[in-house]
């Protein structure tokens, strides 16, 4: 403990690059130790990095081994000095306005919030979405544009990792939402997100392994992930797709096309791009 009463601890920064966009978030999925406390990719110039933080420092040789199949060098490999770590979390998550929407963490729940926003609140966690990411935040600004609770009452979030998304368009008016991901972690923190913001009545949260969402039609479904699933499994994504909904994919960055051109082969033609940071977020719908 500090003089504060904080708690406090060790705690190790091991940065490897330089990747591909696909081969950073491949590389994070292999990265499965207990002592890993975070993992995230960002892009440095024209590469992309993985940070890692971790309760012990990496053996570099080690990881070589587990990613073996990728070509990059440690950059950093170090102990952090020592803070309290979950207070500097709170400090660097400060409140976001994307159109209609305020998203602050519960570190500023008793806070005064502005009374003309629709409220989310999201912690930093261990899932993806907290409205920072270009992704998150276009998809969000799509949702509100394009979302209509008269016509689209059937509701599909695919990855939905935090469930910003399936928060935001309970808020929107949705009734019938279900927020899928493969991963259970994120299903772990969706389910508690939905309860802390009262739309656990509205959303239904499942881990998929496959595409078992498509197994029924959907007035509005989003994507946001990256481009390699989305095309993966874009036949069913289609297929699940109600006739005169909307699909809106995000997850890749501007210089890819090959997300929009797979869903144009398939019937879809794009109502809307959003071009924000280098990353694409599309809106689709049935010609």
């Amino acid at each position: 403990m500090d003089q504060s009463g904080r708690e406090m601890s060790q705690i190790f920064k091991c940065v490897i690059g330089n990747f591909s966009i696909n081969d950073a978030f491949s590389a994070v999925d292999l990265l499965d130790d207990e002592d890993i406390l975070s993992v995230s990719c960002v892009q440095r110039y024209k590469a992309w990095i993985v940070e890692i933080l971790s309760s012990k420092k990496f053996d570099a040789y080690d990881l070589h081994k587990t990613l073996s199949n990728y070509e990059f060098s440690v950059i950093e490999n170090g102990q952090l000095e020592e803070v309290n770590w979950l207070e500097k979390c709170f400090e660097n998550f400060k409140p976001i306005n994307v159109g209609g929407f305020y998203i602050y963490g519960p570190h500023l729940r008793s806070a005064n919030h502005p009374s003309d926003k629709m409220m989310i609140e999201i912690a930093a966690a261990t899932a993806f979405g907290t409205g920072e990411h270009p992704t998150t935040n276009r998809c969000l600004v799509a949702c509100e544009t394009f979302f209509n609770p008269e016509k689209h009452k059937k509701v599909l979030d695919i990855g939905c990792g935090s469930c910003i998304l399936s928060i935001a368009l309970a808020r929107l008016g949705a009734r019938d939402i279900v927020a899928c991901d493969n991963d259970a972690e994120a299903v772990r923190i969706s389910k508690e997100n939905i309860v802390i913001n009262k739309v656990a009545s509205r959303v239904k949260v499942f881990q998929n392994q496959g595409c078992e969402f498509s197994e029924a039609k959907y007035d509005f479904i989003v994507a946001n992930i990256l481009a390699e699933p989305l095309i993966s499994m874009s036949d069913y994504i289609v297929e699940a797709l109600a006739c005169k909904g909307i699909l809106v994919l995000s997850g890749f960055t501007s210089d890819d096309s090959s997300v929009e051109n797979r869903f144009i082969s398939l019937g879809l033609e794009v109502k809307h791009k959003y071009d924000y940071n280098g990353w694409t977020t599309l809106v689709m719908g049935a010609e």
